[in-house]
């Protein structure tokens, strides 16, 4: 090397090394990185460990709240398998005794480590409870008093910071019949739910507009009720999906133009062998629309699970897997792990209570105390969004 690239080369180390380090008053060399390198290094930590580095510098908590690095946090949680997290609903203590989440994490080794009891803050007693659908790491939860049967309140909450909001009434349907799920439409840069019923009419509500919207009325098809187990439409693709008519197909409602849109089912997928002992339904693993049934045959449920690889093109269906089992029905898949097994809440027949296991015959159930009851349960991704802050 010659002496005047050596020259260079010493330079541009030194003023590197400027960038990065500094003296400090006392002799001691402490490091300073560039804002871009700090805002990426934050963007990757829990948030629990956020809340904690905002009492570090005062610029550090204005970047953390700011909207895009909040959306920026988001995106790396999405695809970190530590930021998925599961909210479980307990059965022991939602009716009595007032709502209690337990928030858990998920790992393809150990399924879950420190639980933590939740209290949720409801005004009254609890009559019934339903946790809807996770997205973007917030939680649709919809709650019955014993005092207002027929007024349901739906709450907005987020599962890592706890924040919550209280949405406004539901104003056209005066009946239980129905479901919601959450949404996102990138168009407007806004949060929206979706309401559908069997009989009532359709609402949909814009979280920046406040206000409730009736919308055309849906094709005729079978839909979740209230107090039903089914989930809620999964959203994917920026649209709410449900079975439609008979189970023939799917039906779609589009967020940005409300339009409604039929796709093809797998062919084969429902086969009745026994329709007293029959379950069906429709979710998002992945980021991949799936549709799932459970019947009966030669005196075992069969679950089966299709995934749709093409959005949209029917020859794109594709059979996951097929369980057999004589104590498990009905099956709901909740979540695919990153090693191709997937999570599956199912009701445990010898014990006649609910459980989760993974899709491989020779794991466990979850939970294994028969002091632990858990009703249902919905995986979330660990977000910095306030609820009150999206209206």
């Amino acid at each position: 090397m010659t002496q005047k690239a050596n020259r260079f080369k010493g330079k541009r180390v030194m003023k590197h090394s400027k960038e990065i380090t500094k003296m400090d008053v006392d002799g001691t060399m402490g490091i300073h990185l560039e804002e871009e390198t700090i805002t990426e290094i934050l963007s990757r930590l829990p948030v629990r460990s956020l809340f904690r580095f905002k009492c570090v510098l005062k610029s550090w908590m204005t970047l953390i709240n700011e909207p895009y690095f909040v959306k920026k946090h988001l995106n790396h949680a999405k695809n970190n398998q530590n930021s998925q997290k599961i909210c479980l609903l307990n059965n022991n203590l939602s009716f009595q005794y007032g709502l209690s989440l337990t928030l858990a994490s998920l790992s393809p080794v150990q399924l879950v480590e420190d639980v933590q009891q939740v209290d949720w803050p409801c005004s009254g007693e609890v009559m019934s409870c339903k946790i809807y659908c996770c997205y973007d790491g917030l939680a649709l939860i919809g709650v019955s008093e014993y005092n207002h049967l027929y007024n349901i309140k739906l709450w907005l909450w987020n599962p890592s910071t706890r924040e919550s909001m209280v949405l406004p009434h539901i104003k056209f349907s005066e009946r239980l019949d129905f479901t919601c799920a959450l949404g996102y439409d990138s168009t407007s840069n806004d949060y929206k739910i979706f309401k559908i019923g069997r009989e009532s009419s359709n609402e949909i509500l814009a979280l920046k507009s406040g206000s409730w919207r009736k919308i055309d009325k849906h094709p005729a098809g079978i839909y979740p009720l209230w107090w039903s187990t089914l989930d809620s439409p999964a959203f994917v693709h920026e649209a709410f999906h449900w079975l439609g008519s008979l189970n023939r197909s799917v039906v779609s409602f589009h967020i940005l133009n409300e339009v409604y849109v039929e796709l093809p089912m797998p062919d084969g997928w429902l086969v009745v062998s026994d329709i007293n002992h029959l379950s069906y339904g429709i979710s998002v693993l992945g980021g991949l629309l799936c549709v799932y049934s459970t019947h009966v045959h030669q005196w075992k449920y069969n679950f089966n699970l299709w995934v749709m690889k093409d959005y949209g093109v029917k020859e794109s269906w594709n059979k996951l897997f097929n369980i057999q089992s004589t104590d498990l029905y009905p099956i709901t898949p909740k979540y695919w792990f990153s090693d191709g097994e997937v999570l599956l809440h199912c009701k445990y027949l010898v014990r006649n209570r609910f459980v989760f296991k993974t899709s491989k015959e020779s794991s466990g159930l979850w939970p294994q105390s028969d002091s632990e009851h858990f009703v249902n349960g919905f995986v979330y991704t660990e977000s910095l969004f306030s609820p009150k802050l999206l209206a």
